[in-house]
Formats: C-alpha cells, structure tokens, sequence
C-alpha cells in the first residue's frame, strides 16, 4: 500500500482518514473545500465528525458514514440556516474491509474507487452528491457497494487535484483518462515503486506550471 498526500501549501484541504476496529478496517479519502488555513479547518471538523461517527456511534457502513457525515458538517456549521455566510462542504471516498468475509464496500461522494484486476481496471462511481454544503440534501441516501475480495486484486482512491493539474505545452489538466491510464501502466509493479511512478509523472506533467490543488493518492492490495 503507499499514499501520497502532498497539500498545496504547508496545510491543505485533503486527508487520509484510517480507524481499525478488531478484525474491520475503515479507509477514508475526502477533499475539503479550500486549501492553505481554510482547507486544514474543514479537515478538523470532516476528521472530528468521523471519529465520532466511526468510535462513538460505532457506524461502518459507508453509506450510513456518508449520510451522518453530510449531517454534521452541515449542522456544525451552521450551513442547514439560511443566515449562514458559508458555504464549505467535501467530497468523499470510503472503503470499509472486512477481511473474514473478504468483502470490500464502497460509497462515494463524487469520488469514485478505482479497481485494477488482471489488467483489467474498472471504475466504481460515487454517488453525485457531495457533503455538507447549504445545497447537499440532508435526507440524501448514499449507496454502498460491495466488492468480493481475489487475490491480485489493487484499489486506488484520490482527490481530484493529481487530474486536474494543468501541464504539457498547452497547459491542459492531466485529466481522469491519463490518470487511468497511468494506474493500469503501473499496478504490475510493488506499490512503493507504484508511488514513486505516480509522483514522477506528476512532476513532469507539472513542469514549470504552478500547483492547482492539493494532491491525495491511495493505493492499497491483496
């Protein structure tokens, strides 16, 4: 497994969130609004609202996450009023394992898994509708979605920021079907040397052009 998590200042709106509870795992990717200061705090209020729902609740279903999650980014601040002044919210990526029955489920909020198996890599959508905002429904029900666990199998989960990075002579995103592309091409190789790839191509992609957003990757096997 590798994960890359590179903010586009010292700080940043993304973040890898990981709760292991006795034989389960809980696997988190989310995109807060923002970057710099105001991206950090969303990432405490997404973080505490996770913990809280992971430990104190003790939720696991993804969707169930997602739900509570929209829930109380939205209340915390103040976003379900009509006199908030702001307007933050998120996207997520959440995976829970459960090893006994090698099953893998997913929901997303925008944010998709992507899944490589005998070369072959397919794309589990999110649903499409992000977290926390005044116009993200409350009452919207995620949908999570099973995986049976084979040997040989990877998974990648990532922000938007690695597809959107503009680069090249004519300053074009890198965009999802390089991305894919650049994730097939590389899932023969062990993950260390999967990460080193992935942030070279970046690199070279960005050359002399400024950063756009932070940049999140996770990349995980069986």
């Amino acid at each position: 497994s590798f994960f890359i998590w590179e903010p586009k200042a010292i700080v940043g709106g993304d973040m890898i969130y990981a709760e292991a509870f006795e034989d389960t795992l809980i696997l988190a990717v989310i995109d807060c609004t923002g970057h710099g200061v105001p991206g950090a705090f969303m990432t405490m209020v997404a973080s505490t609202s996770l913990r809280r729902i992971t430990r104190d609740e003790g939720c696991r279903d993804p969707a169930d996450i997602l739900k509570r999650l929209n829930f109380l980014v939205k209340t915390s601040l103040q976003q379900d009023t009509e006199h908030a002044k702001s307007d933050d919210g998120l996207e997520a990526a959440i995976c829970w394992f459960k090893p006994k029955e090698n099953l893998l489920l997913f929901a997303g909020a925008k944010l998709p898994l992507y899944h490589i198996h005998y070369d072959q890599l397919m794309i589990i959508n999110g649903d499409k509708q992000n977290l926390g905002y005044k116009k993200s429904k409350l009452d919207f029900t995620f949908t999570t979605q099973t995986i049976k666990i084979e040997e040989g199998m990877s998974f990648y989960m990532s922000t938007d920021g690695f597809v959107d990075q503009l680069g090249g002579v004519k300053r074009f995103p890198f965009g999802k079907k390089r991305f894919k592309q650049l994730l097939q091409d590389n899932s023969p190789h062990d993950f260390d040397e999967q990460s080193e790839n992935i942030l070279q191509a970046l690199k070279e992609y960005k050359g002399d052009n400024e950063r756009q957003d932070d940049v999140t990757v996770v990349g995980f096997g069986f």
